[in-house]
């Protein structure tokens, strides 16, 4: 078509007219093109006002070589435009195209061309004809889905969690890397698969079939949650802890097309979650249940008794001489003993009696169902079998024996407190008796034997002080760089007539009762500062000028008990004896526990901060034992964290005691704080705790206790 076809004038047809309305309202023009000797390339194209437009010109009809035409088209796509063209020349038929502009200010466009052929009289292609127009948005949203559609399956691919779609039947459709790696089902395998087949679940437990999320979702039409019991079987027969959820895939118009499920790994964290669960009920050492877990089967025991009538019986049983084991070979040669008497009495036990360990070296047993001359009966083979037993460490050889307190569980008993309590109190008695035998609890006998002990153990106290009976110990804590440093906590033992070392278990607890654990402290205190100032005056002259003045004196940490931090005369005692005995209250480190502090801590604070304006330090005991400690870091002068022997003990075996010490001490750190790990018995918990980057060590893997002093006269 000639440039001059495109004038209308005032005499254009109405065929005409309604051609160019439907072109404008269609945002079409035409496409006319010129090819002599049918060369398009040697051609002219021409261009109605609108036409000019798409190529970014001005709006006015428009006739131009095709070369300058092709010079608006994007270089990648000129090739393609005049192939195309050339070819429908050649055939004498139709053509589509799509190809890119580039407008003068730069901006590029898509346009969309259909036209034919048109030859001369002689059946030479002489001209194209058609139509054209702007398809950027179209080609745009294309561009954008294609993008989002590739982005989408991008992610898919590349995220840790399974993926996999379903139709509305419940037949697999996609499935991401991570669903195939975790599955065994390839993406092309698993097309039009039951999802029950291509995501087999059980239950964890039972291996049974669980009603699978997909069919369930695509019956309730709603999204289901997940799954903390599933596992997947794999397409080789392999089981993989799984957690698993399904949501439908909606239409626009509200029909439910299929499900999308997502499913990850959860072994780990579900054999974590198992390991703390068996924490919370085992001990970590022998691997019997713990006293909580043992106080829940003591619990329903009395409840079946008041329900059906039926007899049970409680056994708390104290080892005679596993002390005198931990003094003479370390806390190592305790706990295999505690393990090898633990496996024993198991394998001697019927299938339904339930040992315990409650604490140190005191075991509980459950007899269900065990009337009490039954009762007596095993516990005397317990007793026997434990009298037998020979524990062999290095050159030393052990006879043990066991106090056992016996006491009957039936309809009348109160409480599963009262329970353990008076099976305590039997042992208890059984020990004072001579050791080594069975008591079964009589309330009367119990209270007078328990008021006799606790008074017979005033009396040794008050002879204590009277004679010169207290002894201290001291046990090193060792930081654990090069440093090189003097710092021993203080211990105190008793010394009696026969020549015996008494431990603190046996006596502090009369002590408190009778108020006599203040005078205990001031005579530590005392006995720390007298110590330290004999050493100072047996140094000659030179030697205790530069004792006097070294850059890190020898640190003495001094257990305080609650009561003594409740006691406002406390820091006034304390300063007295610094002055008398010239002691540097930087020698001087207090140790004090959560429970105490958490007793007394208004007056704690008051005495704390007295202290460390003196120069003295503190150190929190058995940190970890009640999670509330963090509670009172920020508002207490502490210098040190001594993680509590619980976590550490074991540690180079243990995972989660290994997190839990690592825990502690990463916020003791940040809170500028030292840390000491106690009970530290071997090297290779001192390897786990030196690892950890813990500051402080204690226990026989880093020193022995050694005594202080022989008396104070």
């Amino acid at each position: 078509m000639h440039a001059a076809s495109f004038h209308w004038g005032m005499g254009m047809g109405d065929a005409q007219r309604r051609l160019q309305l439907a072109l404008d309202a269609a945002h079409m023009a035409i496409w006319d093109s010129r090819m002599p000797n049918g060369k398009i390339v040697d051609g002219t194209v021409s261009w109605s006002a609108h036409g000019a437009t798409l190529l970014g010109l001005k709006a006015q009809q428009l006739t131009q070589p095709f070369a300058a035409f092709l010079d608006c088209v994007v270089p990648d796509d000129r090739r393609r435009v005049v192939a195309v063209m050339q070819d429908a020349a050649e055939r004498r038929g139709d053509y589509e195209l799509e190809y890119r502009v580039r407008w003068p200010d730069g901006t590029q466009r898509w346009l969309a061309a259909k036209a034919r052929v048109f030859c001369d009289a002689g059946g030479a292609p002489e001209r194209t004809l058609g139509l054209i127009w702007d398809v950027s948005a179209r080609v745009l949203d294309k561009l954008r889905a294609a993008e989002r559609k590739e982005l989408a399956e991008v992610t898919l691919s590349s995220i840790g969690d399974g993926v996999i779609t379903t139709d509305a039947l419940g037949k697999t459709v996609y499935l991401n890397r991570a669903a195939e790696q975790l599955t065994g089902w390839t993406n092309a395998l698993a097309q039009g698969l039951d999802i029950g087949v291509t995501l087999r679940l059980v239950d964890e437990a039972s291996g049974a079939a669980l009603e699978h999320p997909a069919v369930k979702c695509l019956h309730q039409r709603q999204a289901i949650g997940v799954s903390a019991h599933s596992q997947l079987v794999t397409r080789d027969g392999r089981r993989i802890a799984v957690e698993d959820t399904a949501a439908p895939i909606w239409s626009s118009d509200g029909v439910v097309l299929g499900v999308v499920v997502v499913f990850r790994d959860v072994s780990h964290e579900r054999k974590l979650s198992q390991q703390l669960s068996w924490q919370a009920t085992h001990d970590s050492l022998t691997g019997l249940i713990n006293r909580r877990e043992f106080e829940t089967q003591v619990a329903a025991a009395l409840r079946a008794s008041k329900l059906d009538g039926h007899v049970h019986a409680l056994l708390y049983m104290d080892l005679d001489q596993f002390k005198v084991v931990n003094d003479t070979c370390g806390h190592t040669a305790g706990d295999v003993l505690l393990q090898l008497l633990a496996k024993m009495l198991q394998e001697a036990m019927r299938d339904s009696d339930i040992l315990a360990r409650l604490g140190g070296d005191e075991l509980g047993v459950l007899l269900p169902h065990c009337p009490p001359d039954q009762a007596r009966l095993i516990a005397e083979q317990i007793r026997q079998s434990i009298n037998d037993f020979h524990f062999v460490w290095d050159a030393s050889s052990f006879e043990l024996g066991v106090s056992i307190g016996l006491v009957e569980i039936n309809q009348d008993s109160k409480s599963m407190t009262g329970l353990l309590i008076a099976a305590d109190q039997a042992c208890y008695l059984a020990k004072e008796q001579g050791r080594n035998r069975i008591l079964v609890y009589q309330e009367s006998d119990l209270m007078l034997a328990r008021r006799q002990g606790e008074m017979l153990w005033v009396t040794r106290l008050n002879e204590a002080f009277e004679l010169q009976h207290f002894r201290l110990y001291a046990m090193p804590i060792v930081h654990l760089s090069a440093r090189a440093e003097s710092h021993d906590e203080i211990l105190i033992r008793i010394l009696n007539t026969q020549g015996e070392l008494i431990l603190p278990g046996a006596f502090i607890p009369a002590a408190e009762r009778y108020d006599l654990m203040a005078a205990i402290d001031r005579w530590v205190i005392k006995a720390v500062c007298h110590h330290i100032k004999s050493v100072r005056d047996s140094l000659a002259a030179p030697d205790a000028f530069a004792e006097s003045h070294r850059r890190t004196p020898a640190l003495f940490s001094v257990n305080l008990s609650g009561v003594s931090l409740g006691d406002p005369c406390l820091q006034d005692y304390v300063t007295e004896q610094f002055v008398e005995y010239e002691v540097a209250p930087e020698q001087i480190c207090f140790e004090i526990t959560e429970t105490a502090l958490i007793a007394n801590l208004p007056r704690a604070q008051v005495f704390m901060q007295h202290m460390k304006q003196l120069g003295c330090r503190f150190s929190l005991d058995d940190f970890g034992s009640g999670f509330s400690s963090f509670g009172y870091l920020k508002a207490l002068p502490v210098d040190y964290l001594k993680i509590d022997g619980i976590f550490v003990r074991g540690i180079a075996g243990n995972a989660v005691n290994r997190a839990m010490v690592k825990a502690i001490n990463e916020v003791g750190h940040v809170m500028g704080l030292q840390t000491v790990a106690e009970y530290v018995e071997d090297e290779a918990t001192l390897g786990v705790v030196r690892a950890l980057g813990v500051d402080y060590a204690q226990g026989y893997a880093v020193g022995n206790l050694r005594p202080l002093t022989p008396g104070r006269d």
